[in-house]
């Protein structure tokens, strides 16, 4: 078990690692190209991206496979801090692998939905398919739910998904399947957070933090989107909170989008928060803040690597926006305006 070797070095990788992450100013000196390409030069002379770079064109490189590159790299990064100092063997590193095969039956359960026979399998990157061996390119030819059950079988997935209620048309509701995937997963999480030696409590308030952030989100779309009562709000809400459930269901009850935000700010969540209506940067903006400070002051390697592995999450998100601002000729101060830092 870890308690038994320092992991010190793995917090140093991660803060040093984290060093080369892009600034606003970077950004900004980002959003000043004017095509694609020239973003993809600008990503292949950083610090952060030019390994990912490396064997790539710029000048040919178009915006698909630019954004698979990044998010590439931010995965191969977990996978070489995990494997650092053989932290890939203990239990809770392998959060970013459980969610992202999380993420990716939802998206072959959205395939089905949308009658997009096949398609999930040709967008699914190789990377993921090495790392999470051929099963997970099993699920990804599934054409119908039931054909993904049948891939499932022997697995925690085929429990969870089986139990679902089909649809008439013989699918699944996929707001069920993904309540019931994440609540799957966070539980896991949760339960391996507590195994943590010394910070355990602190990644488990963090990690808890994460899915009131999800379910603040979401409660803010569905009222403003679709008018949802607060019990519809509920019962599509992930079953764990750290504030509280009473909190969470004031926000809930709020009689319009104007009152939730107004409840959001009272919280730790949204005070301090900049004033928009734009939930996601709301939000974000504050949780930003608060991880960079858990990865300044922070000792533990797992809480360490669990924040640094959001904070990249972010700061790729942020680069995709600008790009696709640029594709699409967006003015560069409505662009900067929507990036979380």
């Amino acid at each position: 078990m870890l308690e038994g070797f320092s992991t010190n070095a793995t917090g140093a990788k991660i803060r040093a690692i984290y060093s080369t992450m892009f600034t606003p100013e970077n950004y900004r000196e980002l959003m000043a190209r004017k095509t694609v390409p020239e973003c993809a030069e600008y990503l292949s002379r950083s610090e952060r991206f030019r390994d990912a770079f490396r064997e790539v064109d710029p000048n040919t490189v178009h915006r698909g496979f630019l954004e698979e590159l990044l998010y590439r790299e931010n995965f191969n990064t977990y996978i070489r801090l995990c494997r650092f100092q053989g932290l890939d063997k203990e239990p809770f590193y392998d959060f970013l692998l459980k969610r992202t095969v999380v993420e990716n039956l939802l998206g072959v359960i959205n395939n089905i939905n949308s009658s997009l026979d096949g398609s999930y399998l040709r967008e699914l990157p190789g990377y993921l398919v090495r790392h999470m061996g051929e099963k997970l390119a099993e699920v990804s030819r599934s054409t119908t739910y039931q054909e993904l059950l049948t891939s499932l079988k022997g697995t925690e997935y085929y429990r969870i998904l089986s139990r679902i209620p089909l649809r008439e048309d013989g699918e699944a509701d996929y707001v069920e399947c993904e309540r019931r995937l994440r609540n799957y997963y966070y539980a896991g999480l949760l339960q391996d957070a507590d195994k943590v030696a010394g910070g355990g409590s602190e990644l488990r308030e963090l990690i808890l933090r994460e899915i009131d952030h999800r379910n603040i989100i979401n409660a803010y779309r569905m009222k403003t989107y679709f008018g949802y009562t607060p019990e519809e709000i509920a019962k599509r809400s992930l079953s764990f909170t750290a504030v509280g459930k009473r909190t969470m269901e004031r926000i809930y009850s709020a009689p319009d989008p104007e009152k939730m935000l107004e409840e959001i700010s009272s919280t730790v969540y949204g005070r301090g928060s900049p004033e928009t209506d734009n939930i996601e940067i709301k939000l974000n903006t504050v949780r930003v803040r608060r991880l960079r400070h858990k990865l300044e002051v922070s000792t533990s390697a797992p809480l360490s690597l669990y924040v640094f592995m959001q904070l990249c999450d972010i700061d790729v998100s942020n680069i995709v926006h600008i790009i696709e601002g640029i594709r699409y000729g967006a003015e560069p101060s409505v662009v900067e305006s929507q990036l979380v830092c």
